[in-house]
This record gives structure tokens, sequence and C-alpha cells, in this order.
């Protein structure tokens, strides 16, 4: 079997760290170090992009290092996928199986000698990146995703389910105007209608993004994120934070004002970004799934917006030292397996 070498990359590497995604084909906005940064706001931790290249192909794969607190002062870690999709990029000359094996052998290796205990990972619905992991982690279907295939055809409005059709016509009807903001501009008001959306969700505190994650995001994604607004007499009353990458582009975070929702405001607002990306020859709108990993009126709503089947939306989970998890485990007095991974963080 030929091996090759694996490197590993930090933040004192941006410009390597991009430079490297840029030689695969379905690299997405997900994987450059400038979101991974964007992210420490939301994950304590040290971005790395772990990197194997051989003759049979290469594989890029960035992850978020976080320390691991216990009792005994050791210093361990374990290593996570940031909000959103992420896990390997992968470009076979032939043989992907093969080539993920390699680098999966020396990764491990990489885990065992430097005591990272446990690794999870959020797999990318639209690069179905999962693929030939399922024998080297536990991979878990655990729900479903939603995408607008933009250039299936010249008329987007007629690709859409019936009742969406319908609400976007009686958005218009009612006078709602979408515009394309300026970020730093509208930041405030974006973030009023996003905590009241999360307010009358009842969302966990991890959803409330603070104001520096913001500024930080639009200043580093500042090309590959777009603010949209959807306005009834000059008022904002629904908004759509975007972000974009060549091939692709993420419903990232939105929301709407409770008294307006049947305007139907949010059904043209999506249908309007759908036309900004087709236009500029965008494949995929990616509208993510529901407020968990099951069906929900979020998921049911993104679903009424695309005629193609939904995406299945995958995490890997992954002990590299049983016997460090276990210890982590006991030290926090858990005696039952919740679901959560890992269990010593719940």
């Amino acid at each position: 079997m030929k091996m090759g070498a694996l490197n590993v990359i930090g933040k004192e590497s941006d410009l390597q760290w991009n430079e490297i995604l840029e030689k695969f084909e379905d690299k997405d906005i997900y994987f450059f170090y400038e979101y991974f940064k964007s992210t420490l706001f939301l994950n304590e931790g040290e971005p790395l992009l772990f990197f194997f290249e051989n003759s049979d192909g290469k594989v890029a794969y960035p992850v978020i290092k976080r320390k691991i607190m216990n009792k005994n002062g050791l210093k361990l870690y374990d290593i996570t996928t940031p909000y959103g999709y992420g896990g390997p990029l992968i470009s076979a000359v032939d043989d992907e199986e093969k080539l993920m094996q390699q680098f999966r052998e020396s990764f491990n290796e990489y885990c065992q000698d430097h005591s990272i205990v446990s690794e999870f990972v959020r797999f990318h619905p639209l690069l179905k990146n999962h693929a030939h992991l399922t024998e080297e982690m536990h991979v878990m279907h655990i729900g479903h995703t939603v995408g607008i295939d933009l250039q299936q055809g010249e008329d987007l409005l007629a690709q859409m389910p019936g009742k969406t059709r319908n609400m976007i016509r009686k958005a218009e009807k009612n006078g709602i105007e979408v515009r394309e903001l300026d970020k730093e501009k509208y930041l405030e008001e974006f973030i009023s209608i996003y905590y009241s959306t999360m307010d009358r969700k009842a969302a966990a505190d991890y959803y409330y993004f603070s104001m520096d994650y913001f500024l930080e995001s639009f200043k580093l994604l500042s090309s590959n994120s777009v603010l949209f607004g959807a306005f009834l007499e000059g008022k904002m009353i629904s908004s759509t934070l975007i972000l974009i990458n060549d091939n692709f582009m993420h419903y990232h975070l939105s929301g709407g004002l409770t008294e307006y929702q049947s305007l139907g405001a949010t059904n043209l607002l999506l249908f309007k970004i759908a036309e900004w990306g087709k236009e500029r020859g965008i494949q995929m709108f990616h509208l993510g799934g529901g407020y968990s990993s099951k069906k929900d009126s979020l998921y049911d709503f993104k679903k009424s917006l695309s005629n193609i089947h939904p995406l299945k939306y995958y995490v890997g989970k992954k002990i590299h030292h049983p016997v460090l998890y276990n210890m982590l485990v006991a030290e926090k007095g858990i005696k039952e397996d919740s679901g959560f991974f890992p269990l010593y963080r719940s």
C-alpha cells in the first residue's frame, strides 16, 4: 500500500491552508481558513488542516482541535467540525476508498501520538463525503437537508411546488420588496430579527450568536457572505444571511417578524435569493435542515421550496483513546449514555 505524507497546517499558515483547498474541485466555504477563524467565537480551539497526498490522490480535512479539561491535568484533546458542514475533501486518481484508507491510517496514528481522545464530524450533504468511512468510524444518518437546483431550467419559479408559487405571488401582491443589503448598516436590525426568531423557537443559548461573531464573520468572509432583507413599506420584516463559494450557496442564518408571517415574505425572500444565485452561475442553493435532526416546521418550510429529493445528512463519531474517553466520562459522574458525543462534554 502506498502511504504518503500527512501534513498539519495551523493558523500560522492560513495562506497555505487556502492554497491547498484551491486544488480541490468540490471545495466549499465551510472548509476555508476564514470560515474556521470566524467560528472560534462559537467553538474554542485551534483550527487545523490535515493534508495527505500521494500518487493515489490527495485528502484535505479541516477541524477544530479542543483542549479537554480533566482532573489528572493530562494534556488531552478532541477534534470536531464547527457549526455548518465539513469532513474530508477527496481528490482520487482512481480509487477513493483506497485513498481514504491510506489517509485514515496516517490520521489515526497522529491521533494516537497526540492524545486526540475523540473525533466528531458533521459531514457535507452535498459532497456526500461520509462515503468510505463507515468501516472506519461510527457514521450515522441523522436527518435530511434541502437544496434547490438553480441550473435545472430557465424558469426557476415554475420548478417550485404550487403552494410555494402562490405564496411568492401573494408576497408580491402585498407589496413586499427584497433587497441585497449593506451588512454593516443593517447588522443590528438583522440581529434583532434573528434573536426574536430564536426566542419564538425557544432555541438553545448556543444559537444566540454574539455581535462580535457577526462582525468577525463579515470581515473575514466579506466577499463570501451576502445579507438580504424583505421589506414592507420600508420596514425590514425578514432577513437572511447567505454564504457562497463557487458552486454552492448556503442559507446560513435567518429570521422573520412573527406578526408578518402570513404575508409570504420569507418565501419571496428565498426565491429572490435563488434567482440571484442562478444569475451568477451557482449550481445549488442549500437550505439546510430543521431545528433539530428530525423533521419539523422549519424543515417542512424549506422542503416546500424545492422539487428535488431531500439530501441525507450524516455525522461521524470515533473514539481514538477508549481508556482515556471512559476516564473522562467517569470524572463527570455520567452513568448513562445520552447519545451526546463526546459524552464527557454533555
